[in-house]
């Protein structure tokens, strides 16, 4: 059974189509497909964020999905500064800017959603003066956010 309802499915083919103008890379930080799990190392939610996020990336030719196990691939784990999975990195043009840790499920999948328009547009949807604001930042910032359905 696909994760994302064919009714979801057939709506975000249609505003993927709509709203993607760049190609959007998404690079999933996972625990490799092995028969074999060693104590301490368990990924709760890693099968299905996997399966998730390869749904989502048929949806669109805009949408590449890369794999990479977390364990095996220390160069590129850290290369993205990932310190658990599930991860997410979403990006484009080989710059990734955004970073989601845990399976992107109810209120947080909209929000992947968005943030993927938002990149593959180039175009911050904050407002003007607030842009204008941020681009007097002179220094490397790190945001954090946090969310819990409560």
């Amino acid at each position: 059974m696909p994760m994302i309802p064919d009714k979801d499915r057939d709506g975000l083919k249609r505003e993927f189509r709509k709203e993607l103008k760049d190609d959007v890379t998404i690079r999933l930080f996972s625990q490799g497909s092995s028969l074999l799990t060693i104590p301490g190392r368990e990924c709760q939610y890693c099968p299905q964020t996997q399966e998730l996020m390869e749904e989502l990336t048929s949806l669109s030719p805009k949408l590449h999905l890369e794999v990479y196990d977390f364990y095996s691939q220390a160069e590129e784990r850290e290369r993205y500064g990932i310190e658990r999975i599930p991860a997410i990195v979403i990006g484009k043009n080989g710059d990734s800017r955004l970073k989601f840790y845990g399976i992107p499920m109810g209120y947080e999948f909209a929000t992947i959603v968005e943030d993927i328009k938002t990149l593959s547009r180039g175009v911050s949807p904050l407002a003007m003066d607030t842009r204008k604001r941020l681009k007097k930042v002179n220094q490397e910032v790190h945001i954090q956010v946090f969310v819990t359905p409560n």
